[in-house]
């Protein structure tokens, strides 16, 4: 089989996704041509299903798209080595990468730096997760989506008072958490989906259509 660059994509994407790095790397390895979307597949992969042992591969993805391959990393390729160095609990790297990029971070890298403080809160000795909650909510002070991140990181630490004021000053500014989406892109047109709120006119179809496939799946089970 002729492993060319869009099926070669195709796969380090589809297994990356799915949590088989090896396969994905694998996959990659063999591939005698990569583009910018090969290279974000992995990195990206790396980045989903990152810890500690897979740092040293992101940053040598990184580094060889660049200095190798001659291909510039874009702003994803640098949120996605934020989440790997976050995942594996390397808050200090990871603010260290940030501040070292060559162009001004946006709010999903910062947001994503954030969400790792969050769960790794107990390494955070350095106070990584005070300087990353001050600077995103000077990049979007109106979003409400990142004071409820905020509240809630106080809330987890038992911190209820700085909690508090959080959701004061949410309520004072009239701020909300915006709903859950997801979209689709259809021939040529992309479908927005909102938590809780189905706009779309065709959502009865589409839900008579899932509920098909799972009693179809329910079918098989038994069969």
């Amino acid at each position: 089989m002729v492993l060319n660059l869009q099926l070669g994509t195709a796969l380090v994407d589809m297994y990356a996704k799915s949590g088989d790095v090896n396969y994905a790397w694998l996959v990659f390895d063999r591939m005698e041509e990569r583009n910018v979307w090969t290279w974000s597949a992995m990195i990206l992969g790396l980045a989903q299903h990152g810890h500690a042992g897979l740092v040293n591969d992101g940053y040598k993805y990184f580094h060889d798209m660049e200095h190798v391959h001659r291909i510039k990393p874009l702003m994803i390729h640098y949120g996605a080595m934020v989440d790997i160095l976050g995942c594996a609990g390397q808050l200090k790297e990871a603010y260290a990468f940030i501040m070292n990029m060559p162009m001004e971070p946006d709010p999903i890298v910062w947001r994503t730096l954030l969400s790792a403080c969050s769960i790794h809160d107990v390494n955070d000795n350095d106070g990584v997760g005070d300087k990353v909650r001050k600077k995103l909510l000077e990049l979007e002070p109106r979003r409400g989506g990142n004071f409820v991140m905020v509240a809630n990181m106080y809330s987890e630490v038992g911190m209820w008072e700085k909690a508090a004021d959080v959701r004061k000053i949410m309520k004072a500014g009239r701020l909300k958490k915006m709903a859950g989406e997801s979209s689709v892109s259809l021939g040529g047109s992309i479908h927005r989906f909102f938590s809780g709120y189905d706009a779309e006119a065709d959502c009865e179809g589409i839900y008579q259509l899932l509920d098909g496939l799972s009693l179809h799946m329910k079918m098989v089970n038994v069969l």
